[in-house]
């Protein structure tokens, strides 16, 4: 527990940071879309909430359900209410130990928790209001429903055998995947010969010493050395080629001749070009690395799914005595 009077100091801070927050808050556009025993929930209040849960690492597609987000804020209204009415409702002192100890979880302290909130637009009455109302709940679950939220371990069994099959059935769609299979890349050499305009001639004399280039190529580590004695050769970069992606029948003469050979002349962009085959290789890609979850991980999951199941029994008695109206019925349950 913090000492009394540090707990005043930062139930003190929280307050100051409140009020300072309330003039940004007012000046934003905000609608009220449903009321509680008579505790505006507003726009602003759903924004809040979507902003803080996303700081709080809720994936993005929970937080496209602005509706249910809604009615998770009415929930907590609700929680809050009736923990006060059997007297389990946290002080704003239990509260601060609580926000203390998160910042702690993350590895900071109280102001740098709230300044992270502040700098992703999120006030410290969403965050601590998020924190009031499950803390309130806890205390409802146990002290006033004496529920007791457990893990059965053969159904820890079950949910772990069904995360492994998905997991391995996955890979194994991955492994059939073609561009998972090996392949085999040729390392390719162009040499152009420019021919000006379209001068059959001349076309034809390139075409001789692109012939004669040919006949002198022994090795792409000299690809120059071929062309002494001829005009105006360009020699290219090397490109790498999918195997599976040139014409068949170069595909067979490389495969035939194999690196170290030149082929050709054939016609070019601009002119007559001969294509050198320097090497090949061979690749094989890797297969995503699986992290399987752990037994304590899968029986959090399993928890979790326990204590959803119990806090929507609970809630739907709660909710039948408290008075929600919706303005927004598109918000409505």
């Amino acid at each position: 527990m913090l000492p009394q009077q540090f707990a005043k100091c930062v139930v003190a801070s929280i307050v100051i940071l409140l009020c300072l927050n309330a003039g940004a808050t007012f000046a934003q556009q905000s609608v009220v879309i449903a009321t509680v025993n008579d505790q505006p929930i507003t726009s602003f209040d759903v924004d809040q909430r979507i902003r803080l849960l996303r700081t709080l690492g809720q994936p993005e597609s929970a937080l496209n359900n602005r509706k249910k987000i809604a009615n998770d804020l009415i929930n907590d209204v609700i929680k809050i209410e009736e923990a006060k009415r059997n007297k389990m409702d946290p002080t704003p002192a239990e509260v601060a130990e609580r926000l203390k100890r998160i910042a702690q979880g993350m590895k900071m302290d109280e102001s740098g928790l709230i300044a992270k909130l502040k700098a992703q637009g999120i006030s410290v009455s969403a965050f601590s209001n998020y924190t009031a109302a499950q803390m309130a709940f806890g205390r409802l679950l146990s002290g006033k429903f004496r529920e007791k939220v457990t893990v059965d371990q053969a159904a820890v069994d079950r949910k772990m055998s069904a995360i492994t099959q998905e997991i391995n059935g996955k890979l194994a769609k991955i492994k059939l995947d073609p561009r998972m299979q090996p392949l085999t890349v040729y390392s390719i050499l162009e040499i152009n010969f420019p021919v000006e305009g379209n001068d059959q001639q001349l076309m034809q004399s390139r075409a001789i010493e692109a012939n004669q280039y040919v006949q002198r190529f022994k090795t792409c580590s000299n690809p120059r050395g071929p062309a002494t004695g001829i005009f105006n050769v360009k020699i290219g970069k090397k490109l790498e080629a999918d195997s599976r992606k040139l014409p068949a029948q170069m595909r067979t003469l490389f495969q035939t001749k194999g690196p170290g050979h030149a082929f050709g002349p054939m016609r070019g962009p601009g002119g007559v070009q001969v294509l050198a085959f320097c090497s090949q290789r061979s690749i094989t890609p890797q297969m995503p690395k699986a992290q399987m979850p752990t037994r304590t991980q899968i029986e959090n999951v399993v928890l979790n799914e326990n204590y959803d199941v119990v806090e929507q029994k609970y809630l739907a008695i709660m909710r039948k005595t408290a008075i929600i109206e919706y303005k927004d019925q598109s918000y409505a349950q």
